[in-house]
């Protein structure tokens, strides 16, 4: 049963038809089965590894998508967190490293509102 539980059919039917090899395969298998679960559980452990990075954007893409959202108004540093998703994922430290890394390859451009606030908006 562990081979049609492991998704191996045809050995398992072979298993079935020669009681498990006289019982010499049931004495294999209990050293190979930590491989079959590994080798029959891996993928769906990729394939809800690339569910969760199709969810979630990168750090720079949604700060480049709340510039273009704010418009001529720009986004100030707590604007970019409390916008960011997942929320609380992203400290202030890295949303500031990341403005930074931006503002060094002209994707953003600094400015002060009318309040006096520092504001960051696209160029």
């Amino acid at each position: 049963m562990q081979r049609f539980y492991n998704r191996r059919p045809v050995s398992g039917i072979v298993y079935l038809l020669t009681f498990g090899i006289c019982g010499f395969g049931q004495l294999i298998d209990l050293f190979l089965i930590p491989g079959f679960v590994e080798s029959s559980n891996y993928p769906l452990l990729l394939e809800e590894a690339i569910a969760a990075k199709d969810l979630q954007d990168p750090l720079d893409r949604q700060l480049l998508l709340l510039a273009r959202r704010s418009g001529p108004g720009g986004f100030s540093i707590n604007d970019a967190v409390l916008a960011l998703e997942p929320s609380g994922v992203f400290d202030v430290a890295a949303v500031r490293a990341e403005i930074e890394r931006l503002l060094h390859a002209d994707l953003l451009d600094i400015t002060n509102n009318q309040q006096g606030r520092v504001v960051y908006r696209e160029p």
